[in-house]
């Protein structure tokens, strides 16, 4: 009996532990932020940034208001009206989502997660130190897909990369202590 009860106390132990966690929950020491050393380690290894596998680490929330063009009327004296007012358009991207590089130039990656396939241009991430963080504009406003978007949260995003990614790079570094006339 003794043995039954140690039993139930574990499994409920473990449900509770596993309620207390959250479906957004990651393990972070799986991931490692993607630095501007990695990026040149990557490409000495001939690895283009195309074929790597990036993630956020915060949410990147988006949202802009819309009028809907076909509840835009202009009566007979000019005046313009709408029928339904505003549409508001939201985009999220949960933490640690996975995304694709569609391009890159000296200092920014622009990063896609948008799983449709229909994002060309992606969300530009500039590099500050040796990281790269989301490129926010003034006034907490993002550009995405050739629109002006507020951005709720997301700043100070950066991008992160799986660790075994570290495994594709051989690194070799060395420091040269000097040499002197005669040696």
């Amino acid at each position: 009996m003794n043995l039954i009860k140690k039993a139930f106390a574990g499994a409920f132990f473990l449900c509770t532990i596993s309620a207390c966690t959250t479906m957004n929950s990651v393990p972070l020491s799986n991931y490692t932020v993607f630095t501007e050393d990695l990026r040149r380690d990557l490409e000495a290894a001939s690895i283009p940034l195309e074929k790597v596998q990036f993630f956020n680490d915060k949410a990147i929330n988006i949202r802009r208001e819309v009028s809907d063009p076909n509840d835009i009327k202009v009566n007979p004296e000019g005046q313009i009206t709408m029928s339904n007012g505003k549409s508001i358009q939201t985009i999220n991207v949960l933490p640690f989502t996975p995304g694709v590089a569609l391009g890159s130039e000296s200092g920014s990656i622009s990063v896609s997660w948008d799983d449709t396939q229909q994002d060309t241009k992606g969300m530009k991430f500039n590099l500050s130190g040796q990281n790269y963080f989301l490129d926010v504009l003034p006034n907490n406003k993002f550009d995405y897909k050739e629109r002006t978007f507020d951005l709720q949260s997301g700043n100070g995003a950066r991008l992160f990369v799986k660790k075994d990614l570290l495994k594709q790079v051989k690194n070799s570094r060395e420091t040269l202590k000097g040499r002197k006339v005669g040696q």
